[in-house]
């Protein structure tokens, strides 16, 4: 596994670990309850498909995580309720270079697995598509 994958694997593993405490307890047989008591996680990477993969993670309820943005990037996700393929942000045109940019996201909103892979054929496609998630 190259490091960069292992690195970002070992911080979904931290991030996950982390939020044990963060969740309110509940009665033995209870159903989750939506909203901050219920922590969001999303590993989030973007890949050249050369030697650039970034990655970083990205917690909701309570905002937080390694994003740059964290707060637009939850309200975005919140927006269409973890459907990330449901993201429609920007519509403006973008030019026609084609330097392809793989965006994926993987983890849990609300307690529902999200798993988002899409590739772009520029940075402008994918920052129009996806707004601050993948800005980072």
């Amino acid at each position: 596994m190259p490091f960069a994958r292992r690195t970002a694997a070992l911080a979904v593993a931290g991030a996950l670990g982390g939020l044990a405490g963060v969740t309110a307890p509940q009665a033995a047989g209870a159903a989750p309850r939506p909203g901050p008591e219920t922590p969001s996680v999303l590993l989030l990477t973007v890949d050249d498909g050369a030697a650039d993969l970034r990655s970083t993670v990205l917690i909701c309820g309570p905002v937080g995580g390694l994003h740059p943005e964290p707060a637009a990037a939850c309200r975005l996700v919140a927006r269409v309720d973890g459907d990330l393929d449901a993201l429609a942000v920007d519509p403006d045109l973008c030019t026609r270079e084609y330097a392809p940019l793989t965006a994926r996201a993987v983890g849990f909103w609300q307690d529902r697995p999200v798993t988002y892979v899409k590739t772009f054929d520029n940075g402008c496609l994918l920052r129009r598509g996806t707004g601050a998630l993948f800005d980072f």
